[in-house]
């Protein structure tokens, strides 16, 4: 449901990678851009449509080499007590933990506001992570929000992040911080921050992590037969002016920065 690749010069880095199901179209993908060999690769939140690629490609796929990874993850235990609705989430979480542990001892980094990185022409600046005040929606606002910048151009990254969390945000960033020409829309386009907070950061071109049955609400009976809001933010990006929109249900997209 979400997976990233920036190829920024010779350097290659992964943001999430999307569920189990994509982990062999991500591993064709970095065998022909990088020779399955990247730099960092960033989570934004431990839920199986973020991570679940990643575990799935340690599992069949002993060729990729990964050389730093960054997330700021709550408590493991935390997670595994009260964060986890679903068995087969705690049973990922718990691979995901066992990969970290025993396969990049040392290379597992914790991300902190404020943390700059370059990799090549691009940069990435870590704008808000795991807050333990905020227990709503515990897991999508555990989501750390970064954006990217290429000098030409700037990607707003905001994972799974709720209502809760976007409010953080709009406290803790300042304007010139928040706007970017690409916003990546929270919660798959649904769900995740208010109508309030995007109308603060005005989004230019906006990244739906977004598949058909999702964008267009439909459960199993046709457009709009479903419980999601997809729709309602669609509406929102309308009455904004949002010309532009970047959606999974196309396929696989290209980003020039």
């Amino acid at each position: 449901m979400f997976g990233a690749v920036i190829k920024a010069q010779n350097k290659t880095i992964v943001i999430d990678g999307g569920c189990m199901g994509d982990h062999r179209q991500l591993n064709s993908f970095l065998l022909e851009n990088c020779n399955a060999h990247v730099d960092a690769w960033f989570f934004t939140h431990p839920h199986h449509d973020h991570m679940g690629a990643f575990c799935e490609l340690h599992k069949t796929c002993a060729n990729i080499a990964i050389e730093r990874i960054f997330h700021a993850f709550p408590p493991f235990e935390l997670l595994f007590e009260q964060g986890m609705r679903w068995e087969k989430e705690k049973e990922l979480l718990q691979e995901l933990k066992s990969i970290f542990e025993t396969m990049y001892p040392n290379r597992v980094h914790t991300l902190q506001r404020g943390d700059v990185f370059r990799f090549g022409d691009v940069q990435i600046r870590i704008l808000r992570t795991f807050n333990e005040k905020i227990t709503q929606n515990f897991v999508n606002n555990s989501s750390t929000v970064f954006r990217i910048d290429s000098g030409k151009s700037s990607i707003l990254i905001l994972g799974d992040l709720g209502v809760e969390g976007g409010e953080e945000v709009l406290e803790i960033c300042s304007k010139d911080e928040l706007q970017t020409e690409y916003t990546q829309m929270a919660h798959h386009g649904q769900s995740g921050v208010s109508e309030s907070f995007y109308r603060r950061i005005k989004p230019q071109r906006c990244i739906w992590p977004t598949p058909i049955w999702l964008w267009e609400n439909d459960a199993g009976n046709g457009y709009n037969s479903g419980p999601w809001e997809t729709l309602k933010t669609r509406r929102w990006m309308s009455e904004m002016g949002v010309k532009e929109h970047i959606i999974e249900k196309d396929g696989t997209q290209i980003i020039e920065l």
